[in-house]
């Protein structure tokens, strides 16, 4: 399975009742994201970072071609 950049969620879509309630997994992979959040997410200060997860978007970057230039 590709690698995953949110976790899954289930999504009910409003409108139905009972048995005819429709709903779905939704979810983003690394491929789905686009190379400006990966790099805002690696700009980002504070507790908020996770450190697997800027692990993600260095590797994700670095597989699409993106030099990137630390100061």
């Amino acid at each position: 399975m590709a690698e995953m950049w949110e976790k899954k969620h289930k999504v009910v879509e409003s409108g139905g009742w009972g048995r005819n309630l429709k709903s779905y997994e939704k979810f983003r992979t690394m491929a789905m994201v686009s190379k400006e959040e990966l790099i805002a997410y690696l700009n980002k200060d504070g507790d908020n970072v996770k450190p697997k997860m800027r692990a993600k978007a260095l590797k994700e970057l670095t597989k699409r071609g993106v030099k990137l230039v630390w100061k």
